[in-house]
This record gives structure tokens, sequence and C-alpha cells, in this order.
């Protein structure tokens, strides 16, 4: 659900770009022109002691926000479909370097994960249905989603600059039911998500890491693997949607990935890469500490209603 920055796209770049936000299961914070604003007041939530939610409880409460913004769409006369999760790539999962050889031998680096993400992204029933529609209709349903140009809601994500969006349209209403607070939801949110997906590059820029990186690489070297990084290895067999395969055969993904798990652990490149990030977290999370308590207490404050929600359908 990225956030713009700047002024409101034209309607024919907001459509598109609406078109490749409904690729993925959550939505992107798109922007187009305005529906009118939701009569409904929201409920205050009570005071919740701020913690970590688990995986599961996070998709729970993105479940329960696609299940809102579905009733929405339907209220103002338009189909919305609850799609199922993409499956975590390589990338995802392993940001520093593949160090499971038992994920490794039965996934390589991922290839036949980004095969399925490709499919269900060709198959998104929200992308076909909106691409179905009118002209005049499908600017409509852009409006109904995802409410005016980039106003009402605002975040300063540190170095990065700020991001706006509309506090109205479905995404918003969904949103504003959930977390009650949507200006302080909107602005933890674009925060530290920003600031957790700057973790792994801070990581990897540390002299700690790249020496061990160095490591990694002579380990796989006396393999029969040259490569002078995990992402260098992983670029070889995982290729992004539509770019030509690199020819290898999945034995020698699944070999070359195994190798790449064995020297993880024996280069210390697994645990320096476990360390720096814990490390760069904490660090992240004391700097920036007000957003992540916010998002944090909001998550928490919202997870009942999120199970209700879901449990309701």
């Amino acid at each position: 659900m990225a956030g713009r920055t700047g002024s409101c796209p034209g309607r024919g770049k907001a459509v598109a770009t609406l078109l490749l936000c409904l690729a993925a299961p959550a939505l992107s914070a798109c922007t187009a022109a305005p529906p009118p604003p939701s009569p409904r007041t929201p409920v205050p939530e009570p005071t919740v002691a701020a913690r970590a939610l688990t995986p599961a409880e996070r998709q729970t409460l993105a479940k329960a926000e696609a299940l809102l913004t579905r009733n929405c769409m339907e209220e103002r006369g338009f189909s919305y479909h609850v799609t199922e999760d993409l499956p975590d790539g390589v990338n995802r999962l392993f940001p520093h370097v593949v160090d499971d050889e038992g994920w490794a031998a039965e996934h390589g680096y991922g290839s036949d994960i980004q095969r399925k993400r490709d499919s269900l992204a060709a198959k998104n029933p929200n992308q076909l249905y909106f691409r179905s529609l009118s002209a005049e209709r499908r600017d409509a349903a852009v409006d109904a989603l995802n409410g005016p140009e980039a106003t009402g809601l605002e975040a300063r994500i540190p170095g990065m600059g700020t991001v706006r969006h509309s506090d109205q349209g479905c995404e918003s209403e969904a949103q504003r039911s959930l977390y009650s607070d949507l200006r302080k939801w909107y602005s933890a949110w674009k925060v530290t998500d920003a600031l957790e997906r700057s973790v792994p590059p801070a990581v990897a820029r540390d002299e700690r890491f790249t020496a061990a990186v160095s490591r990694w690489s002579t380990c796989m070297r006396t393999k029969g693997h040259s490569y002078s990084s995990p992402m260098e290895a992983r670029q070889r067999f995982v290729r992004p949607t539509g770019a030509p395969g690199s020819g290898e055969s999945r034995a020698t993904e699944i070999a070359t990935a195994r190798a790449e798990a064995q020297c993880a652990g024996t280069s210390g490149l697994a645990k320096t890469a476990r360390t720096l990030t814990r490390a760069e977290r904490a660090k992240t999370e004391s700097d920036h500490s007000t957003e992540f308590i916010n998002r944090k207490t909001l998550e928490s404050g919202a997870l009942n209603r999120a199970r209700d929600i879901v449990k309701a359908g």
C-alpha cells in the first residue's frame, strides 16, 4: 500500500497504477478522484498496551481490511474480491543469504515460488474485473476505492520525504473502521514500513557483513560455484517477471542453493547477518520509537475487531 509523494497523477496513470496494485493481495494507496466522504463515525478504541503482532495476527488484520474494503465497494456498486496471499519469495524469506538447507533442497532459490506468484498475479480477480469495465465505469471504481487527490493523510518518512493519500475512499474507510484514528495509523504504518525496509540495505553496507560475504564467496568456490555474493547467485536463477530464464536446470539451482546454505553457516555469514539485523532493528525502533509504539498499539487494539470481521466473513 505504497503512498504517493506530491500531487495526484493524471487519470490514465492512476488507473494503470491501480491495476498494478491490484496484482498484490494488499492494495496500494493509489490516488484518484473522490467519492463522497463516509458519514460513519468510528468508535474509539480502548487503550491497549503496545506489542509486536505475530505474522499470523498481521494476516488477520490484512484480511479484515480486505473484507471491509469489499463490503464498502459493494455498497458503492462495485465488485471486490478478497484474494489469496502471494507466497513469500526468497528475497522476503532470506534477505541476505539462504541459510536453511532444507528449504534450499525443496525450493532452490525459489523459482517455483516465483512462478506461482506470477500465476496468481495474472489471474488476480480484482485486476481482471477492473480491466473488464468501461473507461467511465473504471474511473468510478477507482474513485470509490482510493478516494480523492492525495490529501487528508500524510507521513513524513525520515530521509525519504513525505507521502500523502486521500482520507476517503473504501481503502481509507476500512482502515478507519479497524484503527479508529486513521491519521495516526497512516503515519505510523507508512513510517515504520519504510524504516523496516531500510534495515537489510543498512546491514549489507556494514563492513562486518561484507567481510563475511567474502568468506562465503571463498567457500562457494571450493564447492564449484563462483559467485561474489548471495545476491549474484539468486539473480541467476530467479528473474523478474517477463525476463528470460537463466537456462540453468532445476537440479543446478537446488545444488547451488544447498551449497549457499552450507557456506552461510561455515563462513559465519548467516550469524553475522542475524546479529547485525537485530542491532539495526533495535536502533531503528529506538530512534523512531513514537511511530513504532503507535503502530503496535493501534494494531493490538484492532486485533479483536479484526478477528470478529474475519469470523463473520
